[in-house]
């Protein structure tokens, strides 16, 4: 006869884990075999059996299938791992944040290239204004690198754009705040005859040689569907660039170039001299950053002190 578990049964269960049944369970899935898994994990195989058995007894499911070669996480395995990388990544941070710099909290903190520049040298000025700065380990990646990131544990913070996910429910494990709308703008080298035009009709620049991120970028998406909204096909790149620095440096060497970047990013090497705005008469779409922070990381005071900080900054 079937018999139904009460929380306390299950919080039973589940006091019997521990960091080295999920970190077996992590390897297994990382080199798809058992055997791989306790050498990576410096233990024997019968010793690596035996914490597995452990775990799928605390669970009460099969975590790996054991028909295939190797060892290939099953369904509910894998949502075990899910939880459990949350907790190898929260006690990694932990370690980090006791090793050195006790006297200043740890955030980890996910960005976007352009929020490098357009948001972070303000947000580090207001939190030390405020004797508020944390020891920050920022990470630079895409935005579904960082918004992966984010669902494993490795970040407690991130700035991105928000882009819809497949998986889902995802949202709900995070707090997401509109930071800021930073419009596309085109932009020219200072010595081009673009520069000194009062208005530019994006028509004009079809022929123009652009400097555009590679498809499947927000960047590109926003270039294409600004030509596409006056019927007519987005120009073909001469040069596909996944970084504005690196777009802007080219430019200021051949005039003749043309790029899209953020107008914060246009701002800030306009003020370095390096390059001029293309005033559209129909501007590009708007580039929505917002802030996503995991629930759990919101109790901890220096993650409250950068949320506070970026929401003022809007």
């Amino acid at each position: 006869m079937d018999t139904i578990d009460t929380e306390s049964d299950k919080r039973s269960r589940s006091d019997h884990l521990r960091l080295k049944h999920f970190k077996l369970l992590d390897l297994i899935a990382r080199h798809g075999s058992l055997t791989a898994a306790s050498e990576a994990l410096r233990i024997s195989q019968p010793r690596a059996t035996k914490l597995l058995q452990e775990m799928e007894i605390a669970l009460r499911q099969s975590l790996v299938d054991r028909s295939t070669r190797g060892g290939v996480l099953t369904a509910a395995g894998q949502r075990a791992l899910e939880r459990g990388r949350i907790a190898i990544h929260a006690l990694h941070a932990l370690d980090e944040q006791l090793s050195t710099m006790q006297e200043r909290p740890l955030v980890r903190m996910g960005i976007l290239r352009l929020a490098g520049i357009s948001i972070l040298p303000d947000l580090v000025l207001q939190l030390e204004q405020q004797n508020a700065l944390p020891r920050i380990h920022l990470h630079e990646s895409s935005v579904s690198g960082l918004m992966a990131d984010l669902v494993s544990g490795a970040l407690d913070v991130v700035i991105s754009r928000l882009e819809v996910s497949e998986e889902v429910g995802w949202m709900e494990r995070f707090e997401i705040s509109l930071l800021q709308n930073d419009p596309y703008e085109a932009a020219c080298a200072p010595s081009s005859k673009l520069a000194s035009r009062r208005v530019v009709r994006l028509e004009d620049l079809i022929d123009q040689p652009w400097i555009v991120a590679p498809r499947g970028t927000y960047t590109r998406q926003a270039f294409e569907v600004a030509f596409l909204g006056l019927g007519m096909q987005p120009p073909v790149p001469v040069i596909e660039s996944p970084s504005f620095h690196a777009s802007f440096a080219i430019m200021a060497e051949n005039p003749s170039f043309v790029t899209i970047a953020p107008r914060s990013a246009v701002r800030y090497y306009e003020a370095l001299g390096k390059v001029k705005p293309v005033r559209l008469r129909v501007p590009f779409p708007e580039d929505r950053m917002v802030l996503a922070i995991r629930r759990e990381a919101l109790g901890i005071p220096a993650v409250q002190a950068v949320r506070q900080s970026l929401l003022a900054m809007r």
